[in-house]
């Protein structure tokens, strides 16, 4: 690998990370400290600041220090050592604001009050840390060995993903259920504890399934895999911050972007911060090696494997709408059949447009036009999700939203959508991206190649089904006609009829009025 294009790596994955580590400094890192949260946690915003100005050391002695990059004293060495060393503290903030959430989650478990959550702060932060305390690209072999360790670490990211969302279903799912059953003081049995049961049962299932068809991507040792994975978490940064920075972000997310435990509201903290942890862990080397002209049909794969977590959650909202439809009829409560139903259209409308590419993104002998204006209208048709899910919803009458809580809480009478909408609309727009890049190396990377017949397949052999007149060699020489259909060559192949161990015959120059017949 070329030293100018190493160089050009290393300072673009800094200053990326640079970014990252100074924009979480104002976002809120849960409900209780971080940017934008009133009367906060002084003393935990006092460690924050001083773990990013340690990470951000990280990234200084890379370049100023005695062993820097571009110095004749320059030590890889070292240098990983030391980036690693300073990138801890952050990484232990990260894994306590994790622990504080478990803990009130178990604590207030059954109860109204809410838990701290894990906000966009934490997702930004983890993956400025990662990327700042990765060992320096140096184009060597020994790049290979350092980033494989990196990269299997990334699999540990993945199981406790799952495991914890798979842990926080199984909580929210107990409580809810032991709250709808009744008590020895309580009446019997009826509809409305049925109705309480099936909601949480399919909600919950539905932000499970999400979290571990994602989070599986990170257990996956393919290229497709760990690029749809980035694009993932890219995306998720990107969201997290749009929906605490928009005034209409608390009636996207009813808490405001600060992610809550799966099945809470949705998918929770443990798919938004493990998408961004993985995606900073394989960004570096994933995208040095497939960010060439070579790789195109890599990247439509990892596109196509995108497309399947928005074909997953669009059906789930059709059957999350279809629950409470049906919950509102046999309750008798009030609904609009009309909002319902639109609402329910656009989900499937968007999930039939996305797995039709998802079929055809990889078919090159489609036009590459008609590709893109389908992922272009995939990515109208996930905002407009959104759109009509916040204007059509049922709302309190006469509730404000800010009056119960400065930082989270709405109007809504019913929340479906949430964070991870906004997630799949990016996502969406990444796999537009790709199917427009991708689509203009088509027509030279996969032309196919026409092989032209040999000219004299067309003339060498041709049946005659009249009395054709052959030429037959008699012991005299004399030409006699054949009643059967024979092989007929025209007079330029003449040469070719006797074979070279058969003994020719010569004409002198009075035969050569026989019109050519032998």
């Amino acid at each position: 690998m070329a030293r100018e294009s190493t160089r050009r790596w290393n300072i673009g994955r800094d200053v990326v990370a640079a970014v990252l580590l100074v924009i979480a400094l104002f976002v809120p890192w849960n409900l209780y400290f971080g940017g934008g949260i009133p009367n906060g946690h002084g003393g935990a915003f006092v460690l924050l600041i001083a773990a990013t100005v340690l990470s951000l050391g990280a990234i200084a002695v890379t370049y100023a220090g005695p062993w820097r990059l571009f110095g004749s004293r320059f030590n890889p060495v070292v240098v990983g050592r030391l980036r690693a060393w300073l990138n801890a503290p952050y990484g232990l903030l990260v894994f306590g604001v994790v622990v504080f959430e478990v803990v009130q989650t178990v604590r207030y478990g059954g109860s109204a009050n809410v838990p701290s959550g894990v906000g966009p702060g934490a997702w930004l932060g983890i993956a400025g840390s990662l990327l700042s305390a990765q060992p320096v690209i140096t184009g060597t072999a020994t790049d290979d060995m350092k980033f494989r360790r990196w990269l299997q670490s990334a699999r540990i990211v993945g199981y406790a993903s799952i495991a914890l969302a798979s842990l926080s279903f199984l909580f929210n799912l107990f409580w809810r259920v032991k709250s709808a059953l009744p008590g020895s003081s309580g009446s019997g049995f009826g509809k409305q504890n049925v109705a309480i049961i099936a909601t949480a049962v399919i909600y919950g299932v539905v932000a499970l399934v999400a979290v571990v068809v994602a989070s599986r991507w990170i257990l996956r040792r393919s290229r497709v895999s760990r690029l749809a994975i980035i694009a993932l978490g890219a995306s998720t940064l990107l969201a997290g911050l749009i929906v605490w920075s928009l005034p209409i972000g608390r009636d996207i997310d009813g808490f405001h972007g600060i992610a809550q435990n799966t099945s809470t509201a949705g998918v929770g903290f443990e798919g938004y911060l493990a998408w961004t942890a993985a995606a900073a862990i394989f960004a570096p080397l994933m995208l040095l090696m497939t960010m060439t002209a070579s790789q195109a049909d890599v990247w439509r794969a990892a596109a196509r494997t995108g497309l399947l977590l928005i074909v997953v959650w669009s059906v789930a909202s059709v059957v999350m709408r279809v629950t409470d439809i049906v919950v509102s009829l046999s309750l008798k409560l009030p609904y609009s059949p009309y909002n319902s139903a639109a609402t329910a259209a656009f989900d499937l409308v968007t999930a039939v447009i996305a797995v039709w590419i998802y079929i055809n993104l990889l078919n090159r002998a489609l036009p590459a036009v008609l590709i893109t204006s389908a992922c272009a209208v995939l990515v109208v048709l996930t905002v407009s999700r959104i759109v009509v899910g916040i204007a059509l919803a049922p709302r309190v009458a006469g509730a404000s939203a800010g009056a119960a809580n400065p930082i989270y809480g709405n109007n809504l009478a019913q929340q479906i959508t949430s964070t991870f909408d906004v997630v799949l609309c990016l996502l969406a727009v990444c796999v537009l991206v790709v199917a427009v890049v991708t689509g203009r190396s088509a027509p030279t990377t996969r032309r196919p190649t026409r092989t032209a017949a040999p000219a004299s397949d067309a003339k060498t052999t041709r049946l005659e089904t009249g009395q054709a007149e052959t030429t037959k060699l008699a012991g005299g020489g004399a030409a006699q006609r054949s009643p059967k259909p024979r092989i007929h060559r025209p007079a330029q192949d003449s040469s070719q009829q006797t074979s070279a161990d058969k003994p020719k015959i010569y004409r002198g120059q009075e035969d050569s009025g026989d019109g050519g017949r032998t």
